[in-house]
């Protein structure tokens, strides 16, 4: 039987090829930065901090940081936030996709959303082609899961 750390291994491999799970640190400087590229604008819809906050919990942030998140601030500087640890430094362009997911999650990418993180991801050293790149992979995306759910459970899902 698998345990909790291996199902964690299998989800972070999976999504972003790492052998290894993220320590307390990674987990913090990566997803606070989320939220901050979500607050880019100045607000955080509730749709963007419940996708960031059960992102967390499912990838296995301490509980601690599960609940910091639900009412952190997200105005700390992002350049310096996400250089905190090599990990979540490394994972810039993975910020932009999880970014972007996030303001997609009241169900609508909107002109000035794509504004706040393509300002966001220029202060990160990532360029607009990169991000017009990761958007289109990200709406995609988005795009083939309605397609598949509906095609799996032509009914609606059955929980």
């Amino acid at each position: 039987m698998a345990t909790k750390d291996e199902g964690l291994l299998w989800l972070f491999y999976q999504r972003y090829s790492f052998r290894k799970v993220p320590n307390h640190e990674e987990y913090k400087s990566y997803i606070k930065s989320m939220l901050i590229c979500a607050n880019g604008d100045g607000t955080i819809a509730p749709e963007e901090r419940d996708w960031v906050v059960g992102y967390a919990s499912a990838y296995g942030a301490p509980d601690s940081l599960v609940e910091e998140l639900k009412s952190y601030k997200a105005d700390e500087d992002i350049e310096k936030m996400i250089s905190n640890t090599p990990a979540a430094n490394a994972s810039r362009r993975f910020l932009v996709y999880d970014a972007i997911m996030a303001c997609s999650a009241d169900g609508e990418y909107s002109d000035p959303e794509r504004a706040t993180i393509t300002k966001m991801a220029a202060k990160l050293g990532i360029s607009q082609d990169t991000v017009e790149q990761i958007e289109k992979i990200c709406l995609e995306e988005i795009e083939l899961r309605e397609k598949r759910v509906k095609l799996m459970y032509p009914e609606g899902a059955p929980l």
